[in-house]
């Protein structure tokens, strides 16, 4: 086992793997004693062809502005990544593939690939480690499981899936009612496309190649709120910064801002 590179990809992922965080700039990774991208070993997202993922505006109002219910997290890397970090967390490990909770269970969450299986995924001391392939499609499925809606938060690589940037707890999500499962196909480029998650190298990431930033790299996180039981007139009015559903038709054209393409 190479201890070297697990000590390495820890650091990386473990570390300063937050999801929901601003990730530090590259000269803070140096001080700190990262890897710098094109160096490190691994995999992150990179951005993907554009798929038609149609959604429309939706109106929920938190219980909690920016404090969530539920967090939870899947780190991943290539095989050889993969089989390091579960060997450096020590200990027993369990398969962790599919639909699994997040912390409150409400929500519950997994990572499939392009053509609808689950990646393999196993679980060691609370931490979820799923291996994929350089190059290929995936896709984060969420599943409501509570009798109310939620408002859900993805973030890949520390970055937001619906505008790009760093995540952000006060940023909106995507709405999911009861019994509701959703597959979030990528970075959301318009109300009607997104540009697929793809495994590819640190230096070739959406993080990198767009931010200059690859310190998250490796990490996906989810963050759910639920919502206000009782809101005010003061709460419902209409306001641009709102969450988003899975629309049953296409929509028409928006001035939204959403995700930009890494040389944009």
């Amino acid at each position: 086992m190479n201890t070297t590179r697990a000590a390495l990809l820890m650091s990386a992922v473990i570390l300063c793997g937050c999801a929901t965080r601003q990730a530090q700039r590259p000269n803070a990774d140096s001080s700190r004693g990262f890897t710098p991208a094109l160096e490190r070993p691994g995999l992150g997202t990179s951005w993907g062809e554009l798929r038609e993922s149609w959604v429309e505006p939706a109106q929920f109002v938190r219980a909690s502005p920016s404090q969530p219910d539920e967090q939870a997290r899947i780190y991943y890397n290539d095989r050889e990544g993969a089989t390091a970090m579960l060997a450096f967390l020590h200990g027993e490990s369990h398969d962790a593939s599919g639909l699994r909770p997040a912390q409150g269970g409400a929500l519950r969450f997994g990572i499939r690939d392009g053509v609808g299986a689950w990646l393999g995924c196993r679980e060691a001391r609370g931490r979820r480690i799923a291996t994929g392939e350089h190059g290929t499609r995936y896709e984060v499925v969420l599943k409501n499981d509570a009798r109310h809606a939620v408002e859900v938060l993805v973030s890949v690589d520390g970055l937001d899936a619906m505008d790009g940037g760093p995540a952000s707890f006060k940023k909106r999500g995507y709405v999911l009612a009861p019994s509701e499962t959703l597959a979030v196909e990528g970075f959301r480029t318009s109300r009607s496309t997104v540009a697929a998650f793809r495994f590819g190298g640190i230096s070739g990431s959406y993080g990198q190649r767009r931010h200059g930033d690859a310190t998250n790299a490796g990490v996906i996180g989810v963050a759910v709120f639920n919502e206000k039981r009782r809101p005010s007139p003061a709460d419902r009015t209409d306001s641009p910064d709102h969450a988003w559903r899975a629309a049953a038709s296409k929509p028409g054209g928006d001035t939204h801002h959403f995700s930009t393409p890494p040389d944009a």
